[in-house]
């Protein structure tokens, strides 16, 4: 057959990443990475995302692959619960908010006054912090504006950038999942919820399925770009979801841990689990691949790290990620840990030594000192709320899982993977750093049908990669 070229662009926190994907009919190469930042833009009195400088690098990510390749599909991938409001002319609103933006800092008390948080949870399977997009939405009535009134349509990040490429609107089900704004289905909108809120839904849009095709690049996109006829899909457009979707014969009873700027961490299921026990453990549930449910739990993880290679570069040094691995292994454990989900430690302002030392004081243990004792403090951090929250779907949801991968670009740190199997005591398989741009890829030929299924999916993945096994020391 003739190859299949798509292009997918994954866009993360700190940073996106776009790759090509060739399918010759047996197995997938994906290659030709390219890498931007994704810089947010503070205001004196708000913090957003800079969503044109994303798709301008997205437009210019299609037009290098086009240059040398007929470009087929093209599909975008986000992080969860950013969105933009078009107006009644389909024009942006407002600018894009950054989700740790300081307008909804107080807002999830106030929200809990309406709805009790485990009613919330009842209603929507989630477990809200201010991150998700209903504090944020709710804000705006906090705040008393009118731009809940004047918004026309919301749509999330993923798929405002696919209406920019493509002109079509809608809403992907797995960025959806990730608003607290579903019902425990995770396929359709929480009207109760709205209406407890006195939240309008006017501007909420039809809900399509991952690994579906939206159209075909605007004429204007397509001859800017070279990529003349290519269509954009609807992928698996929640970036932990994608990277699920992606895991060699990954099914029940397997445990994710996905590693970036946030970890994500769960199982895959056929249902939602919205019992008492889940919500007491702190879990929450969303879609996945084939209307799939995936338990999980996310934290922070290497927002940590690039805060503490932030402030660093204000005194004037200038690490690598390799050279932080090296820092840590030649630094003693202190064997002192912090908890990762105090909200001091996910606003971007301060020092971020300054607060895991006071975190250590306040709790009665040793501080640290050198730079290598702060990388190694947060990676030990980060692997023993790992064990934290198997040990929590184990022992108190009764999910047993048999296996472990971990993906993404968190699997690339052999010292944090060591950390993992150590903790957690069993064999972890990791890989795949572009573990969602390969689960964007995968669902871009499933949308075309050159794989029928998500087993075919995963097993097409399993001939294309190699997972690196770890084993407990002891």
């Amino acid at each position: 057959m003739k190859k299949v070229i798509c292009a997918a662009a994954d866009l993360g926190a700190s940073g996106g990443k776009m790759a090509k994907g060739a399918f010759d009919g047996y197995k997938m190469e994906m290659g030709d990475f390219i890498d931007f930042d994704n810089k947010m833009i503070e205001t004196p009195n708000a913090l957003y995302w800079n969503v044109f400088g994303l798709y301008n690098n997205i437009l210019d990510g299609i037009a290098q692959y086009a240059s040398y390749d007929r470009i087929d599909s093209i599909g975008v991938d986000t992080w969860g619960a950013s969105y933009g409001f078009l107006d009644k002319k389909n024009r942006l609103l407002e600018p894009v908010y950054h989700y740790r933006d300081k307008r909804t800092e107080h807002t999830v008390e106030n929200l809990y006054k309406v709805v009790g948080e485990k009613k919330l949870f009842e209603l929507t399977g989630c477990q809200c912090n201010r991150t998700y997009t209903l504090p944020q939405l709710y804000s705006y009535i906090e705040q008393d504006t009118n731009i809940l009134t004047e918004a026309d349509k919301m749509l999330f990040l993923p798929d405002l950038l696919a209406y920019f490429l493509s002109g079509e609107i809608s809403t992907e089900m797995t960025i959806a999942g990730t608003s607290a704004l579903m019902n425990t289905s995770q396929e359709d909108w929480c009207l109760e919820l709205f209406e407890r809120l006195s939240l309008p839904v006017h501007f909420l849009t039809s809900i399509s399925d991952a690994g579906t095709v939206k159209g075909k690049l605007l004429k204007n996109v397509g001859e800017k770009t070279g990529a003349v006829n290519a269509k954009v899909i609807a992928v698996v457009e929640h970036d932990s979801a994608s990277a699920v979707a992606a895991i060699p014969g990954f099914g029940p009873n397997q445990l994710y841990i996905s590693i970036g700027t946030n970890v994500s961490m769960g199982v895959e299921m056929a249902e939602s689990i919205v019992s008492g026990e889940a919500f007491r453990c702190g879990f929450k549930n969303t879609g996945g691949i084939g209307r799939s449910k995936i338990v999980y739990r996310d934290f922070s993880a290497f927002w940590l790290i690039n805060e503490l290679r932030r402030v660093w570069k204000m005194e004037g040094k200038s690490y690598s990620y390799a050279d932080l691995i090296s820092l840590a292994e030649q630094a003693k454990s202190k064997q002192v840990y912090f908890d990762l989900e105090e909200a001091t430690f996910n606003n971007a302002d301060g020092d971020i030594r300054k607060k895991i030392n006071h975190y250590l004081k306040k709790t009665g243990q040793n501080l640290v000192e050198e730079d290598g004792e702060y990388v190694l403090c947060i990676l030990e951090s980060i692997s023993m709320k790992i064990k934290y929250y198997a040990d929590l779907l184990k022992n108190n949801l009764n999910i047993p899982y048999t296996q472990v991968y971990v993906i993404n670009g968190g699997s690339r740190n052999h010292l944090l993977m060591q950390m993992i199997s150590d903790a957690l005591g069993v064999e972890v398989k990791a890989g795949m750093p572009y573990a969602t741009l390969t689960g964007n890829l995968l669902t871009q030929l499933y949308a075309q049908g050159y794989v029928k299924t998500v087993d075919e999916m995963r097993e097409l993945s399993k001939q294309s990669f190699i997972m690196k096994q770890y084993e407990p020391r002891n």
